[in-house]
Formats: C-alpha cells, structure tokens, sequence
C-alpha cells in the first residue's frame, strides 16, 4: 500500500480535526467542544480514507460534532490547533507525529456543527484546513509503512489528540481525545471456556462457570441438549435458559432467580461470546461449545466411569466422548451373563489392575 504512512496521518487529522470548530461578536472569552466518543476495539483505514485520492474520506457515516462559543450568543473569528501522537503496543513512550492548524473562521452566535466534509481537504466550508506539518521521525513512519502493507485496520495502541481553539495567542479552549485500538482484528479476539470442561458431569443444579475474554463485556448463554439434537449447535437453536449480559466478570454461578432451573439427569450446552466494537459495528465473537451434564447422585455411572479410567487412556477418551453427547449409564453391568454388583466391579477391577488382559466393552444406548 502506497503512502501508507500518509494514511495513518490522514487518520489522525481527521480524528484531530473531529475537534476542529471553535469561536466569535459579543466577543467570544471560551469555546465547549462536543465531539465522536471514537470508541473502537478495531478500525478499519479505508472508512477514513479515500484510496484513490489518498485524502481524508468526505462521507463518512455517524462523524459529526459541533464547537460552543461562551457566553452564549457571542461570536467572532477563531482557529484552530491540533496535534496528534501515537503510543503504538510496545512503546515506552507517545511520539508526535503531525501537526495541523485552519485558517480563521467565524464562530457564532450559535453553536457550530461539523462533519467529515467540512474537514477533509478541498472542502468548500468555511472551515479551511491547512496543509498537516509532519513531524519527522523516520523509524516510526517506516514502521507504519509496513504495517499499512500487510493489514487494512489501525494497529494496536494509544493515539492522543490534542486540539486548542485560538484567538490570536489566546487559547479559548482544549480538548483532549484519546483512542484506545485494543484489537487489529475481531479474528484475533478469542474466547477461551474454563469450566465446566467438555463432557464435565456436575453435582449441582447452580454450577459455577468461568471463562477468559479480552473483552469485558460479554454474553453468557446455556440451552438444554435434548435427545433429537444431533449435535451442541443443534441445541442452541432453542429457548435458552440462561442469556445473560456481563461486564467485567470473569465467572458466574448459575442464578437462583434465572428463569429456568436446571435439573439434574439433563444435558446442557454453553457457550461465552464478547463483543468487538468497530467502525462498522459490532462483531459479535463466541467461544467454542461446551456440554455438561447435572448428576446429582449416580452410583451406576461412578461404576462405569471406575471401569473406564481402570482400562487406560483410550478407554478414558472413550467415555469422555459418551459423557461430551449426553450418555447416561443405566441398567445392569454384567460379565459373561452374569450380574455385577459395584463392589464385585471394584474388586474386579483391582484385581486385573496391572495385567495384560484384553477387554472388550459394549456400551448399548436406549433413548429415554
């Protein structure tokens, strides 16, 4: 991407610019500035940039702020000063890299509006921006450069912008804006499950659960996995039981106020997703599924779950893939025909514990 470090600064100034507005007949003694929150997790260069021209783009949707002049009433001639640093992921410190100023404007009596079209270069407005005095630092152009090559969004870091409204020498207000570029993708913002773990058969109608997210905020979300879902996807086509909004949580326990209860003997599905703010919207970014199961009290299944982890590894996967579907043991445990009462399987099992002897286990599923 040619001029890309160009882009960047382009970026800025209209971001800085956002503040440009400010002041002048009863005479103006200060100026408010109302401005965009620029509230990203990620933002995309080419909303704020014509390619073609490589300027500031004219049209760009929900850019808009407005200077006051004070007392109200007042107006005269005003301008503008801003300059813009950047503290990219890494830096030790915020470097400057651009300077701009208007030309005088009238501000007044009213509050002036702006948008990108009256900021962007070439604009007919009365407000006229001159041309962005650059402010050399070569190593950190290079990298911007490179950047702008390889990815479409701001890299990640802190940019600050300061604007000043002027009259003369006199400074009638300040603003300072800083932007916090968390992410340089929503693809980069994964959502790691805790716990319950997959197949995790739980002791409790209230589990606690706990997950990683970049993010703050967050959803949290549990379905019920009924016999006819095929799979945990399947599941969440249904009426959730829980859907809650979170914001600086990390765990929760299952409420006893939700609106529906789990019960014991059901399988459930849950799943995390954050939200990644961009200048396009929101991206919604979900974790992966996990399934649990609530079992209270089962001495069947402690058992058949002995069992398991007594033939190795590859039988313990086994049984974890059954418990990860919903698989519930019921019935009998029976060798060579005959009936095994739990401490019979116990002893079998210490007593074969060690030797090279062939198992061979047939698991029957008979849908409830």
């Amino acid at each position: 991407m040619k001029h890309s470090a160009s882009k960047f600064i382009a970026v800025v100034i209209l971001m800085l610019c956002a503040s440009i507005a400010a002041i002048g007949q009863t005479p103006i003694t200060s100026v408010q500035f109302e401005l965009p929150a620029f509230n990203y997790d990620v933002l995309y260069l080419a909303d704020f940039i014509d390619v073609g021209t490589q300027k500031l783009a004219s049209n760009i949707p929900d850019f808009s702020g407005s200077i006051i002049p004070l007392p109200s009433g007042s107006q005269g001639q005003i301008y503008i000063t801003a300059k813009a640093s950047i503290q990219l992921q890494g830096d030790p410190a915020p470097i400057e890299l651009i300077r701009v100023a208007t030309r005088l404007f009238r501000l007044g009596p009213g509050a002036r509006t702006f948008s990108a079209r009256d900021l962007a270069k070439g604009s007919t407005s009365d407000i006229q921006v001159d041309d962005p005095q650059t402010v050399e630092d070569r190593s950190q152009r290079d990298r911007l450069e490179k950047y702008g090559e390889r990815f479409p969004t701001a890299p990640v870091g802190q940019y600050v912008l300061d604007i000043e409204a002027r009259s003369g020498t006199t400074v009638l207000g300040r603003i300072r804006k800083t932007i916090r570029i968390r992410n340089a993708s929503p693809d980069e913002v994964v959502v790691t499950l805790l716990d319950p773990q997959p197949g995790a058969v739980i002791s409790s109608i209230a589990p606690t659960f706990s997950w990683s997210s970049p993010n703050p905020k967050i959803k949290l979300s549990v379905y019920e996995k009924l016999p006819v879902h095929q799979t945990p996807q399947e599941a969440t086509t249904g009426i959730p039981y829980l859907a809650v909004e979170l914001n600086g949580l990390s765990t929760l326990t299952y409420p006893a106020n939700a609106p529906r209860r789990l019960e014991q003997n059901r399988t459930y599905v849950w799943f995390v997703e954050t939200e990644v703010t961009t200048n396009r919207g929101p991206v919604r970014r979900r974790s992966e599924l996990n399934v649990f199961r609530i079992q209270l009290s089962n001495p069947q299944q402690q058992a058949v779950e002995q069992l398991f982890n007594g033939l190795g590894s590859s039988a313990q996967g086994t049984y974890a893939t059954l418990q990860g579907i919903g698989w519930l043991p019921s019935g009998e445990i029976s060798l060579d025909g005959k009936r095994l009462t739990r401490d019979e399987l116990a002893g079998l099992i210490t007593k074969t514990a060690g030797q090279s002897i062939q198992f061979k286990v047939r698991v029957e599923n008979v849908a409830r």
